[in-house]
């Protein structure tokens, strides 16, 4: 799915809320999601109206202008590398006529299963759903892309999209199969638990529990998950849940992935009452098996 992200005169609207220290740190936070978005640049537009953004102020007394233009006179008083992360977002973001209002009042309220558009923006600005901002961070833009793939997924490509979207999992390929009989109905539910792991559950490994049961129940708890996350499965379900993995010298490991998210209400729900025994099997990381990065076995029916 294509994305279009646009940066408008709202995108720094309130600006004078901020000082000038979290301006920058703010700029250089944007420059760090373009190069995200120009590494997807053939699924990630960005486009800007110059002469919208141009007059505004932006850091001090100087204006958008001021840093385009006149980046060595702005230098003199303002940190180098702040003042060429922003004009390095501009040069990236083509030239649009598009207003504010058409952005705001049609286009951010259209999305299908090729194009979706969000708001560039230094901070949430009021009237606007907030899905379809992109806050500077790139957990904005992995928020963004989230919510949309949610809403249009493609059986095909959803594990490929995932793998962009969640850099803290890595997705065995049989979970391309294994997903498409559940994705119609759960596609937003596998996404929300995606997160919990990609977001949230490297801070359980790092807390001393009791012992792996008190941890995912603590797990489940906190995240308010809708069943109980469980650290193992039965036994006689072993070879059901190992799955082969390629470590960092390309030898094959035969992985277990014991604990697993219940995903339980489809995306139908309270619509759909049926309570379902779908899952989402996983191993906690390895060393030397990409990154330590989660491994997700299995997306799909109960094994």
């Amino acid at each position: 799915m294509q994305a279009h992200f646009y940066i408008l005169a709202e995108s720094f609207q309130s600006n004078s809320n901020y000082t000038d220290l979290q301006i920058e740190e703010k700029v250089k936070r944007l420059a760090e999601d373009v190069v995200v978005l120009n590494k997807n640049s053939t699924t990630n537009k960005l486009f800007a109206n110059y002469n919208a953004v141009y007059p505004l102020k932006f850091h001090s007394t100087y204006t958008i202008e001021d840093f385009l233009c006149k980046p060595h006179e702005v230098k003199k008083s303002v940190d180098r590398d702040v003042v060429n992360a922003l004009r390095n977002t501009f040069e990236k973001a083509s030239n649009t006529s598009i207003t504010s209002q058409e952005v705001i009042d049609t286009l951010l309220l259209w999305h299908d299963n090729e194009v979706c558009l969000g708001l560039i923006a230094f901070h949430k600005v009021e009237g606007i759903a907030e899905e379809v901002q992109l806050i500077y961070g790139i957990d904005g833009w992995y928020k963004f892309r989230r919510h949309f793939l949610g809403l249009h997924p493609h059986a095909d490509n959803f594990i490929d999209e995932c793998s962009k979207y969640f850099p803290n999992l890595f997705f065995h390929q049989r979970n391309k199969a294994t997903v498409e009989s559940i994705l119609t109905d759960f596609s937003i539910n596998i996404l929300k638990h995606l997160g919990f792991l990609n977001d949230k559950f490297f801070t359980y490994k790092k807390r001393t529990f009791q012992n792996e049961t008190v941890k995912y129940q603590t797990l489940t708890s906190e995240c308010n998950l809708e069943a109980d996350a469980a650290s193992k499965d039965n036994n006689d379900a072993k070879d059901e849940l190992t799955f082969e993995f390629s470590n960092d010298e390309g030898k094959i490991e035969s992985i277990t992935c014991y604990p697993h998210l219940r995903l339980c209400r489809s995306d139908n729900y309270p619509g759909d009452g049926h309570y379902y025994q779908h899952r989402i099997y996983f191993h906690e990381g390895i060393a030397t098996i990409q990154n330590s990065n989660i491994l997700i076995g299995h997306i799909g029916t109960h094994r």
